[in-house]
C-alpha cells in the first residue's frame, strides 16, 4: 500500500530544515551586513556553524539515514540543545529574526518528537 500524505514527524523534520537554513542564511547577512551591529563578530561565526549543523543533524534524522535507536535519540537531543543555544545566542547578538526562525524549528522539534513512528527493526 502506498503512503498518503506527509506524516507529522517528517514535516517537523523539514521545518526544522527550513527553519535552520533560513536562520543560516539571517546569521551570514548578519556576519557581512555592516548596518546589524553584529558584523564580524566571533559570535556571529558560531552561530553560522550551529545553524548549519541543525540543518545537517535534522537532515540525518529523515529516512533511513540513522537507525539506532540511540543514535536517534542523540540527535533529537541534540538538536533541542542546539535550537536553544541558537535562540539565545541570537538574542545576545539582537538578530530578533533568528529568534523567531528557532522558535519555529522547535515547533517542528515538537511536531517530531510527539507524531507516532514506526518502530525500527
Amino acid at each position: 500500500m502506498a503512503r498518503q500524505g506527509l506524516s507529522a514527524s517528517t514535516a517537523g523534520l523539514w521545518l526544522m530544515i527550513l527553519a535552520a537554513l533560513a536562520g543560516l542564511g539571517v546569521s551570514i547577512f548578519n556576519y557581512f551586513d555592516p548596518q546589524s551591529g553584529i558584523a564580524g563578530e566571533p559570535g556571529t561565526i558560531l552561530v553560522i556553524v550551529a545553524t548549519a549543523i541543525l540543518v545537517i543533524a535534522a537532515w540525518l534524522l529523515t529516512g533511513s539515514k540513522l537507525r539506532g535507536r540511540f543514535a536517534r535519540g542523540f540527535f533529537t537531543t541534540g538538536l533541542l540543545i542546539g535550537i536553544a543555544g541558537t535562540a539565545f545566542a541570537a538574542y545576545l547578538l539582537h538578530s530578533q529574526a533568528l529568534v523567531i526562525l528557532m522558535g519555529v524549528a522547535l515547533l517542528g522539534w515538537i511536531a517530531y518528537l510527539i507524531s507516532p513512528r514506526p518502530a525500527l527493526a
